[in-house]
């Protein structure tokens, strides 16, 4: 491996940990400021946001960008021993470990890519960033290595003694490991965690700002019984949805203070939209990953029936990607269910009847909210001070 490569591969490792640092501090903000809007959110296609709250932006509560951070300094370290090292032989014993390493980023991005692309049908652009350092680091390594992952395995530990022996080398890697390991620590273990506990309130230039700006939104009849209520909150909702997830854990705690606030004043009504074509005609195919989501928003009817919706709907949300079966087995332990299909196909035409007035609001995302007739935009969750904002002008507005 020659020293042009050398440095050619440093320089990935240097862009890819720029990425990856980056992703780590935007999935921080977001788990910590309800406030936050990630700069990589331009639109329902392209958001970071959608990536790192679900269920693939992290691995046993450590983010994923962390992984990506630890990964891209170790092949840093690997390059800078090779074009520093005394020995004639460890650039080409340097270049067998990066490229050993690269083949385990190579299978990390595939998934990672895949469940963006595939399941979550998002893009996150500092996650791509990742993806192309990665396969730039790959394929360098591939055309120069000449080591046999083989040999390199027997002296492992000699090579990892020798880099022990360099100073600047060991406390690179002490400063890195160790740095990962206490950011890890700093993260919520819940995403929202943040927005539950939240009192921000936003400056009273903004209010203003927005109330001016609420004052001239379009209002719809989305032909929802107020019964009373003055504020009537509609959300069209996918229990297979991350962001629906995210959405009831920022939005769920501000409705219920009102409630408790304003008896009988807001009402929050729960639309179906599953992304799945069996019971969703405005649904060309099934997301991948939305397999049981017909299933779930079944579920989550008949868990309203015997009045226990919250105890249905945790479980939906804590398990997202499930299969139909896992839903039906799970409505029988939490609801006591005994004929799953009977009752699905009780609740198929209720279901059906959300969709068709989805339909008719030309529904493109989830979730989407409707504030007595007001969209709220569906490429990105209002921050949670606004959205209380919006039910305290709703108020004031029904006076």
């Amino acid at each position: 491996m020659s020293s042009r490569v050398r440095w050619l591969i440093l320089a990935c490792a240097v862009v890819g940990l720029g990425f990856a640092g980056a992703a780590a501090w935007v999935h921080y903000r977001l788990l910590t400021d309800p406030t936050y809007v990630s700069p990589c959110d331009v639109n329902a296609t392209f958001s970071c946001s959608e990536a790192y709250l679900s269920r693939y932006g992290s691995v046993a509560g450590i983010p994923v960008a962390l992984g990506g951070v630890l990964w891209f300094g170790v092949v840093a370290l690997l390059a800078a021993f090779a074009r520093t090292s005394d020995e004639g032989h460890a650039p080409s014993v340097a270049a067998g470990y990066i490229f050993g390493a690269s083949l385990v980023g190579l299978v990390s991005i595939a998934y990672f890519a895949y469940a963006s692309f595939a399941i979550l049908h998002h893009a996150c652009l500092l996650c791509m960033g990742t993806y192309v350092s990665v396969l730039a680091i790959f394929g360098l390594t591939f055309l120069t290595n000449r080591v046999g992952l083989g040999t390199l395995a027997g002296r492992v530990f000699g090579d990892l003694a020798a880099l022990g022996n360099r100073t600047a080398t060991l406390v690179a890697a002490v400063v890195l490991v160790g740095g990962v390991a206490f950011a890890a620590t700093r993260y919520p273990k819940e995403a929202g965690a943040a927005a539950a506990t939240s009192t921000t309130t936003a400056p009273a230039d903004a209010r203003a700002a927005f109330a001016e700006a609420w004052a001239k939104q379009p209002r719809r009849d989305l032909g929802v019984p107020a019964d009373g209520a003055k504020v009537v909150i509609v959300k069209f909702n996918d229990f297979e949805c991350p962001t629906c997830r995210v959405a009831e854990t920022y939005y769920g705690p501000i409705i219920a203070k009102f409630n408790e606030t304003h008896p009988g004043a807001v009402k929050y009504v729960m639309k179906d939209w599953p992304w799945n074509s069996a019971c969703n005609v405005g649904v060309r195919t099934t997301f991948i990953g939305h397999e049981a989501a017909c299933a779930a928003v079944a579920a989550a009817r008949m868990a309203r029936d015997r009045g226990k919706f919250d105890a249905m709907e945790a479980w939906l949300f804590a398990n997202q990607g499930t299969t139909p079966e896992k839903v039906k087995d799970a409505a029988a332990t939490i609801l006591g269910v005994t004929d799953f299909d009977r009752e699905y196909a009780e609740k198929l035409p209720q279901i059906r009847q959300d969709v068709a007035d989805g339909m008719a609001l030309q529904i493109h995302a989830t979730p989407t909210f409707f504030i007595n007739g007001v969209e709220l935009p569906s490429d990105r969750l209002v921050a949670p001070e606004y959205f209380e904002l919006a039910i305290e002008l709703e108020l004031q507005r029904a006076g």
